[in-house]
């Protein structure tokens, strides 16, 4: 490759990747925004509300299923399936203008998800974010390739999901984790196990005989010792039972027995998760961002609602199965989180915050299978010292939640599509 077609190579990866930040923190502001309104709407007016939600659950599937049926769901799903289009393309020709990654695609998202959010959905940003983000990578690459026609595909749409990851989270080592985890899969596949259980065994045994140290000195921050093994093993189990079953359910919607017709299957999903809503006083809507930081920051856990895991668990499998837009990402931080505070608060572990962050990679690495990237709960609290604990609780909610489902989530939804 010539050094101008390197030069104008590197220029569109820049120029995508700015666009992404950009489209990110965008995107983010609004639903925020529109979150903000949903429970301005509820304090005040909370049965209107409730009965407006149906109704709007059925006007974010219609615009799916009218005008972008690749917006439907989380989002990642759909960039994995774009990816493996190159491999299945025999004539060595891109799917460049796939349906799946494409600008139109990528604005349904967005409304639908806004759609959703007002209506007080269970859903989250991240997973649409990396839809769009791949979408926007996959329009630069077209544009690049009109120049450098040797552009490959797969690693724009692959720099644009980790782009999108790192992008909603604000957290560059995710979006790392997740393009190797994740996206491809196959190349740490068979060595991820044994790297994280060795990983594991040599930090507990250095902690045992060494005690908590940081090569640098240590923080001012209390070292978690050895006294939180209970804590990690018994929300490691947890979190892997619940998160197989999370998985195991939007994986084969028939579980539940819903309606075929999709207005009729979002109007009942609606008013399921109108009905949850209103007796959580709302605190079921959204990503759930908003009040696992509120309990988080908070000095006591009294007041945390014990039933807000098991709440959010429901309304999240009903806000994905509507079929409207919307991401499982960080609604299962969320039901991690309430998974955690609930332990604590039934067992009266006194380190409840520790307790929370221990559920939301549990609950995660059990329903994703993704523990590496489920990990990422250190890089966006700074928690650094619970490394160990964080990685073993991953470990075991992996090993479990692999009984109910042997190919993970997103891995095994972009294969339904392909086939289907």
């Amino acid at each position: 490759m010539s050094l101008k077609r390197k030069t104008y190579l590197q220029l569109a990866v820049w120029t995508a990747a700015a666009l992404v930040g950009g489209a990110a923190v965008l995107f983010a502001h609004l639903i925020s925004s529109v979150q903000g309104w949903y429970f301005h709407f509820f304090t005040g007016h909370p049965y209107i509300v409730t009965v407006a939600t149906p109704l709007l659950f059925v006007g974010a599937t219609l615009v799916v299923q009218f005008f972008g049926p690749d917006a439907k769901g989380s989002g990642i799903p759909q960039v994995l399936e774009a990816i493996d289009q190159v491999h299945d393309d025999k004539a060595g020709d891109p799917p460049w203008r796939s349906s799946l990654v494409s600008l139109r695609t990528a604005v349904v998202k967005v409304i639908s998800s806004v759609v959703g959010t007002l209506a007080g959905a269970s859903i989250g940003r991240e997973g649409p974010t990396v839809q769009i983000a791949a979408s926007i990578f996959a329009w630069i690459g077209r544009v690049t390739r009109r120049i450098a026609p040797e552009v490959d595909f797969q690693t724009f749409l692959t720099a644009g999901a980790a782009a999108g990851v790192a992008a909603a989270f604000n957290a560059p080592l995710a979006g790392i984790a997740f393009a190797i985890e994740e996206v491809t899969e196959g190349i740490l596949g068979r060595f991820r196990e044994m790297i994280m259980l060795a990983v594991i065994l040599s930090g507990i045994a250095a902690l045992a005989i060494s005690g908590n140290y940081l090569y640098f000195g240590h923080p001012s921050v209390s070292s978690p010792s050895l006294d939180l093994f209970p804590e990690t093993l018994l929300l490691g189990v947890a979190g892997g039972v619940m998160g197989g079953a999370f998985a195991r359910i939007l994986a084969f919607p028939s579980m539940v027995n819903l309606p075929d017709q999709a207005w009729k299957k979002a109007l009942y999903c609606g008013i399921l998760c109108a009905a949850i809503g209103l007796l959580s006083g709302g605190a079921t809507a959204g990503s759930g961002y908003e009040i696992t930081r509120k309990f988080l920051e908070s000095p006591s856990i009294d007041q945390w609602p014990v039933f807000f895991g098991i709440e959010k668990f429901f309304t999240t499998v009903l806000s994905y199965l509507s079929g409207m837009a919307g991401g499982i990402f960080s609604p299962s931080l969320s039901i991690g989180a309430g998974l955690g505070f609930t332990v604590a608060k039934l067992f009266h572990f006194s380190n409840f915050k520790v307790c929370a962050l221990l559920g939301m990679v549990a609950f995660f690495s059990g329903a994703i299978q993704a523990p590496l990237t489920g990990v990422i709960i250190m890089e966006m609290t700074d928690e650094h010292i619970l490394i160990i604990p964080f990685l073993l609780a991953a470990y075991l909610a992996r090993r479990i939640g692999k009984v109910f489902m042997p190919v993970p989530l997103y891995r095994f939804l972009a294969n339904k599509n392909r086939k289907g």
